[in-house]
């Protein structure tokens, strides 16, 4: 693999630099609360976030925990996620409280097989709560962080790269301890506002000089 501690530092160090200054604010940021997290983190899936954010806060408003969730009508909860266009993950969510509240005592609990064994629940979103409810010091890895890591590091993803492991590892690699909820911020925001799918801004791009795509020797 393509990288070496040194170049490990500098990216970690560079992208928190980055987000001190640039990182961005959203409700679902100011809270440890797992419950609300998750609920976010469905909602973001394939959704600009700027687009949940008021959905999210009404969602937040009437069901703020899964039994209040539990109580309330199918179609309540539909005309949320339909807001969104999810209006099918309306049913997975309503089940998903269900499950929190008869196996876990309403709260999601912080264990990664006990988080996939939820309803709506996949890799990312079950690492998603680990870090940014529970602190700990998990990468949260999905197409748009995959592609920071190959362009900097010019890794060719084998099939999908985001199912590819060696992505993974050398996110959890780049995480450091104490730090994972604003580094994965970090991620998250810099794949949005800089390196981005099409036309990334390589000239204001902190991560320029070590970056394999940026000197030419990387694919997009």
């Amino acid at each position: 693999m393509p990288e070496n501690e040194e170049k490990i530092r500098a990216v970690r160090e560079k992208l928190l630099q980055w987000f001190e200054i640039n990182g961005r604010d959203f409700p679902w940021r100011r809270t440890r609360d797992p419950y609300r997290i998750l609920i976010a983190e469905i909602m973001l899936q394939r959704t600009k976030a700027e687009q949940v954010v008021p959905v999210y806060e009404e969602f937040i408003r009437h069901f703020p925990d899964p039994e209040s969730l539990t109580k309330a009508g199918m179609e309540a909860v539909r005309a949320f996620f339909s807001k969104l266009g999810l209006f099918w993950r309306a049913d997975l969510v309503v089940r998903l409280a269900g499950e929190l509240v008869k196996r876990f005592g309403g709260s999601p609990p912080p264990e990664r097989e006990k988080l996939l064994s939820l309803p709506a629940v996949g890799d990312y979103i079950a690492d998603a709560v680990l870090s940014f409810a529970c602190g700990m010091d998990v990468a949260v890895v999905d197409s748009n962080v995959c592609r920071i890591l190959r362009r900097i590091f010019g890794l060719k993803p084998r099939g999908e790269a985001r199912r590819d492991k060696r992505f993974r590892e050398l996110a959890m690699k780049l995480v450091p301890h104490g730090k994972s909820r604003e580094f994965n911020w970090a991620m998250i925001d810099f794949a949005s506002e800089v390196c981005t799918p099409r036309k990334p801004k390589c000239r204001e791009c902190p991560l320029k000089s070590i970056c394999m795509y940026a000197g030419g020797e990387g694919n997009v």
